[in-house]
């Protein structure tokens, strides 16, 4: 036991100059890194254990700065929240060890992967509203538009435009009216499907094989996507046969 403790001191000193790195791989998944290098002495079996420590530490940091809206991050709804902080701490546990390597130089490399969507363990599940009154989207205010297109989904391109991922974003048009939200979608098909899909190309597999494809103008906040009143009644329009809203078919391209 003492052993344990002496190598958990020189690894607490190591991991504030490693390499342990923390990394997005996507709409629904984080995965972080933990790493442990190896000192004279040191058992094997407790570097694992304190590289898959480390990892943790750094998947819960890389959780707490996550947006949920523009408004709120996953750590400013812990704080306020001991329902939230108690899911979210438990969603935390339950991240998959996705690996444990020991390198040639000795060193441990633990990753773990936790889900962003997906199901009651997904940070989603946690952090959403349960209650939340779902909403009708609402109309295109121009009625003479006509889709001639049965769109398989959206993509919103938004390069340049520093957009920040986030758990429940909004898609708005430029005079403020949400046209795409959490409130459309409500708690259960938000959580299955997540609300968005975030993409650095403008060719999302979730938007299917016919995508409209909108510029965004602007972002709002850190998250929320702004588009321009007559991009929004394209949206609205489309949708009211194709249904890819509903579906949660939106792809926002960073």
């Amino acid at each position: 036991m003492r052993k344990f403790f002496q190598i958990l001191l020189v690894t607490v000193l190591l991991v504030a100059s490693s390499l342990a790195i923390a990394e997005d791989f996507g709409d629904d998944v984080i995965e972080a890194e933990g790493v442990v290098y190896y000192e004279p002495g040191m058992n094997p079996s407790a570097m694992r254990r304190v590289a898959i420590m480390d990892a943790q530490r750094l998947l819960a940091e890389q959780v707490d700065t996550l947006y949920v809206t523009s408004e709120s991050t996953v750590k400013n709804l812990r704080d306020l929240d001991d329902q939230i902080n108690t899911r979210v701490s438990a969603a935390l546990r339950g991240a998959r060890i996705v690996s444990v390597n020991r390198e040639s130089d000795g060193s441990f490399h633990a990753k773990l992967r936790l889900s962003m969507y997906g199901g009651s363990t997904s940070i989603a599940a946690a952090v959403l509203n349960e209650k939340v009154v779902v909403e009708d989207f609402p109309k295109p205010k121009t009625t003479n538009i006509v889709s001639e297109v049965n769109y398989t989904g959206l993509v919103v391109d938004c390069r340049g435009l520093n957009l920040s991922k986030a758990i429940s974003p909004t898609i708005k048009s430029d005079d403020g009216t949400e046209i795409y939200a959490y409130k459309n979608l409500g708690y259960q098909t938000a959580v299955d499907k997540g609300i968005v899909e975030y993409s650095s190309t403008l060719d999302a597999p979730r938007a299917g094989s016919s995508p409209l494809v909108i510029k965004a103008t602007k972002i709002s906040g850190t998250c929320d996507v702004v588009v321009s009143a007559q991009d929004a009644d394209k949206i609205l329009t489309a949708n009211q046969s194709a249904k890819f809203l509903d579906n949660c078919a939106v792809v926002l391209v960073r």
